[in-house]
């Protein structure tokens, strides 16, 4: 990263450590459906293209379950063998882990059913970028979650992934699997209206209070993240290094261009 003082800016805020929490319209909806969610139990859905902030959403509202209540398992590694995820989550519920399926099964039921009945603690079971799990592993999330002939909920499951996710579950067979989702959200991405607004707060956060990228900027920003904060994120660095290097007083819609070309593949 090129010299950010020229800008009177202590660090790159459109990296991945800025602790600037995103007041987003997906991130507020998300965070809404997400604390239903915690409270009724049972399973989520939300799906949305790349980038679009799903897991930043996810990881703001962990961090802030009680850790005294809440038991959080996070699985990102979902193109699992059903060994594979059962291990895993064995693992994240602190199990031993088995050679056979079925022990594991019922040691994972037992697991969960002490922690909700004896501890007062209630599983959050999170499955990023659950558009890799096979379809194996989501119709046994059935009969895992299937708790005292289906009356009651002991435990939260989270399932987060590209849209490609909604045409698994739109399957005949996972019926049962969608008849027991209660929270279902679509991510947009961040909307163009957003766009000003988040380059002026992360560009405050590091100190920089004067604007920066022109209006035409923030148009052509707005056309080439296509929704992605991560892109979004991305074109606001390159830009900055470009403007730097060539000692520019404001970022236009020629250094958007450009950062766009910088990050093309070819």
């Amino acid at each position: 990263m090129a010299n950010l003082a020229y800008y009177s800016m202590k660090s790159n805020p459109f990296q991945k450590d800025s602790n600037v929490t995103l007041d987003l319209i997906d991130f507020k909806e998300m965070t809404f459906r997400l604390n239903y969610l915690k409270d009724t139990k049972g399973i989520g859905l939300f799906t949305g293209v790349s980038g679009s902030g799903k897991t930043y959403t996810l990881k703001q509202f962990s961090d802030n379950l009680n850790p005294q209540l809440y038991k959080v398992c996070y699985l990102s590694m979902s193109n699992l063998t059903t060994m594979d995820f059962y291990r895993a989550l064995s693992i994240e519920l602190n199990l031993e882990t088995e050679s056979r399926k079925v022990t594991m099964f019922h040691n994972i039921r037992e697991r969960i059913s002490g922690l909700y009945e004896k501890q007062g603690v209630t599983p959050v079971i999170i499955l990023d970028e659950a558009q890799h799990l096979k379809s194996e592993v989501l119709q046994d999330l059935i009969m895992l979650l299937n708790f005292d002939m289906d009356t009651v909920n002991k435990c939260v499951v989270v399932l987060t992934g590209l849209p490609s996710l909604n045409t698994t579950l739109s399957r005949a067979v996972m019926e049962p699997l969608r008849q027991r989702i209660v929270s279902n959200y679509q991510i947009v991405g961040i909307e163009p209206q957003e766009i000003s607004m988040y380059i002026e707060k992360k560009l405050a956060s590091v100190g920089r209070g004067d604007p920066l990228f022109t209006e035409s900027a923030i148009n052509a920003l707005t056309s080439n993240c296509q929704g992605s904060i991560r892109r979004l994120n991305l074109l606001l660095t390159h830009s900055l290094n470009i403007g730097i290097l060539k000692k520019l007083q404001s970022l236009s819609e020629d250094i958007v261009f450009e950062a766009t070309q910088e990050m093309s593949i070819i």
